[in-house]
């Protein structure tokens, strides 16, 4: 069963609400949860958290599915926050393409964890939360718009959630030398996250 085409919103939903509607059979009947490799190839992409709300929010702004859906096929491979410069620097051709920035400001504005330590790693995508903060701190593109999405998370995560001020606080100093306009907001996030 091969999947070369890009799956619609209503089509992706769809394959989540079953997956979901799987899990919660397995739970109730207490029967036994598979996990399998790959039934297609792509469905990695496809049972990314992140894929749903970025096809969701490129719709909203007009973007290209075949544009979100490299980011999203790149997301999907990644398997931890970013943390050495080359791995921050996998960002920069998306970062350079202006209706990708503005899926990704999209996606940040309405897509925020919960901040339920029990829950958000199961239902947030939190490797490619942070590697769209990467993101926005490496475009040119909509820089204004970047920086205020950038300040609202750094408010954001001191007031509920320090953890995630530290990885965001590892942004800032990764890209800090390249990206001369983070540093008040490593600065910031340095005094917050001292005391």
């Amino acid at each position: 069963m091969a999947r070369k085409k890009i799956p619609s919103i209503d089509e992706l939903r769809d394959y989540r609400e079953k997956q979901e509607a799987y899990l919660q059979d397995c739970i109730k009947n207490h029967k036994t949860f598979v996990i399998t490799g790959p039934k297609f190839q792509g469905e990695n992409i496809w049972v990314a958290k992140s894929t749903l709300p970025l096809m969701e929010a490129a719709k909203e702004v007009g973007a290209s599915f075949e544009e979100i859906w490299q980011l999203c096929r790149k997301l999907a491979t990644l398997t931890h926050a970013p943390i050495t410069k080359k791995e921050y620097e996998r960002m920069i051709p998306f970062s350079k393409k202006p209706h990708t920035v503005d899926t990704v400001l999209q996606f940040l504005e309405t897509n925020i964890p919960q901040y339920n330590h029990k829950r958000h790693c199961l239902d947030f995508d939190i490797v490619a939360y942070f590697y769209c903060y990467a993101l926005i701190s490496l475009s040119d593109y909509r820089q204004e718009d970047c920086q205020k999405q950038l300040w609202y998370a750094v408010d954001d995560f001191m007031e509920r959630d320090r953890n995630m001020a530290m990885v965001l606080l590892r942004n800032m100093k990764v890209l800090e030398p390249i990206r001369p306009f983070l540093t008040p907001m490593k600065e910031k996030l340095e005094k917050a996250t001292e005391s």
